[in-house]
């Protein structure tokens, strides 16, 4: 499977932009995979775009923009307890406990119908996903792209063909 190379600023500062290769068009379903997702800090959401480096908060979100999805993330705000309340705990892996609050999430945004739109209108097949991170304030005239609050550990493409599954490598942040 083809990889991810690595990520690239996008159009405007805040915004990411993943280099890789997909062709495949056998698939029922596809999923982008961001496992390691910060919530330590504000509440953002982070838009989602297939072969548009130009994407950016204003972008539609239809297929033809290459709109692919997005996800949310409601953040947990500054750390009010004392020194080391917010530091999330090395575990075990047989430790039954529940996860510390802050433990870094794993989103899944399923790009199905983008990737098919994609696939049936490029010949060179998936080329770029690009990121796009917006502040969530309560007033909507306020929101921006952000680059302060994203932070992951990695993106993974996996798709899915009637039962068996193929992960293309991740891209780190």
């Amino acid at each position: 499977m083809p990889v991810a190379q690595k990520m690239e600023p996008g159009a405007r500062e805040g915004i990411l932009v993943a280099l890789l290769h997909f062709a495949d068009t056998r698939f029922t379903r596809a999923d982008l995979i961001f496992t390691g997702v910060d919530h330590s800090a504000g509440s953002y959401e982070v838009l989602v775009f297939l072969n548009n480096l130009k994407a950016d908060d204003t972008t539609a979100h239809t297929l033809d923009s290459g709109y692919g999805g997005r996800f949310s993330i409601f953040g947990h705000g500054p750390c009010y307890g004392d020194v080391g309340h917010c530091e999330v705990p090395e575990r075990a892996r047989d430790d039954l406990r529940p996860q510390h609050p802050l433990t870094p999430a794993t989103k899944i945004v399923t790009i199905t119908d983008a990737l098919r739109y994609v696939l049936s209108h490029s010949s060179d097949g998936l080329e770029t996903v690009t990121l796009v991170p917006v502040t969530v304030p309560p007033r909507r005239a306020d929101r921006r792209v952000t680059s302060e609050l994203f932070r992951f550990n990695d993106m993974t493409l996996r798709t899915y063909l009637a039962g068996t599954e193929h992960t293309l490598p991740s891209a780190r942040a």
